[in-house]
């Protein structure tokens, strides 16, 4: 087995600060990170102070971010992004901050779309199964029951 290296503090802070820059980090990320470059938890928690003090980390920003990318890219409800971003360690006033950024009508439209798809690829079954089988696979995305069920009722009443 190699040996790891051991980097000093300013080592440490040298190498998170490009690994922030790089992509937009959470604290639990970059933590995890200087812990596996051999840091010690004290010296990993000074260099996480220092990069929050000079801009490098930012929770909220992260957050946006991170809300932003999950439903455009995945196209993940809130449900999946709040759990998600609960899982990185992310406070609930960053969370809440996060999500937003992400624009109802836009989410509503994501959702009717995602639910056209999933109904229109469901063949010969009942409409009840495929109103069963599509909730279940929103619901699965992270998307809420209330809006899942506005959703549908509109579509089945075009």
């Amino acid at each position: 087995m190699a040996n790891k290296q051991a980097y000093t503090i300013k080592q440490g802070e040298a190498l998170a600060k490009q690994y922030c820059v790089e992509q937009e980090r959470c604290q639990k990320e970059v933590f995890s990170k200087l812990i596996s470059w051999g840091m010690n938890f004290d010296e990993a928690d000074q260099v996480i102070a220092s990069l929050i003090s000079e801009g490098f980390i930012n929770e909220q920003r992260y957050a946006k971010i991170y809300a932003k990318s999950k439903f455009n890219q995945n196209k993940w409800g809130r449900i999946k992004i709040r759990y998600s971003l609960k899982q990185k360690g992310i406070s609930d006033n960053c969370i809440e901050t996060g999500l937003k950024e992400i624009d109802q009508k836009d989410y509503n439209k994501l959702c009717k779309a995602l639910a056209l798809k999933k109904l229109n690829s469901l063949r010969a079954e009942k409409i009840l199964s495929k109103k069963q089988k599509t909730i279940a696979f929103l619901n699965s995305k992270g998307f809420e029951f209330e809006v899942i069920n506005n959703i549908l009722e509109e579509i089945l009443n075009e």
